[in-house]
């Protein structure tokens, strides 16, 4: 009668198998969408408007006028002129502004006239954020904005592209009839309502002065 034999020291115990796969390549953060990045890029240029306008309104009375603004690569340009222009700044509702009755309808903070050339640039750039609030107005949607241009006291070129194709809008700095207000939304009106190439200066292809 043979014996039982002896059971073996993995007898009675259950093995598991495992095996792994990965389900797949991790899900990618999810990319912003368009608006989202414009809406970024849109604060960020507000911002370096800001600071260059800042910067212009400190450098003015000591003879560094601004001399050109470029958004795409943040950067800006002053010149030294030799002499600071001796005219005061006049802002709506400083107490160094005209009476009362010749500045009601102007905005607290608006440069007035008989400033200097170089204050009238600095709000002129302040105020150009306000355009970018124009892209979608009218049947041409407004501009994008690229810089700014002063080679000289008298005026200003603010750069824009528009449907592919660059423009130069002039602003007087010298001379003018009236404040500057609301640029960016003369500029944003002018190239959204369409027919602006009538305001094409004579001899040029690029140059739009629609007295702004």
């Amino acid at each position: 009668m043979s014996k039982p034999g002896k059971r073996g020291k993995a007898a009675g115990k259950t093995r598991y198998v495992f095996s792994y796969e990965p389900l797949g390549a991790p899900e990618s953060e999810p990319k912003p969408d368009a608006a989202a990045e414009r809406e970024a890029r849109d604060d960020e240029v507000a911002e370096f408007l800001t600071q260059v306008a800042e910067v212009a309104f400190e450098a003015g009375p000591k003879g560094l006028e601004l001399r050109s603004v470029d958004v795409a690569s943040r950067t800006c340009s002053f010149r030294h002129t030799g002499e600071p222009d001796p005219r005061p700044l006049v802002r709506a509702g400083d107490p160094s502004a005209p009476p009362p009755q010749e500045t009601a309808d102007e905005p607290s903070g608006v440069v007035l006239l008989g400033s200097p050339s170089w204050a009238h640039l600095a709000h002129l750039v302040a105020e150009l954020p306000f355009l970018f609030s124009f892209r979608g107005y009218g049947p041409e949607g407004g501009p994008e904005l690229c810089g700014v241009d002063a080679p000289t006291r008298e005026w200003a070129d603010v750069l824009v592209e528009h449907r592919g194709e660059h423009w130069r809008v002039r602003v007087e700095l010298e001379g003018r009839e009236r404040p500057i207000e609301f640029p960016g939304m003369e500029i944003g009106e002018l190239f959204g309502e369409g027919g602006y190439e009538k305001y094409l200066v004579e001899g040029t292809t690029d140059l739009l002065d629609a007295g702004i």
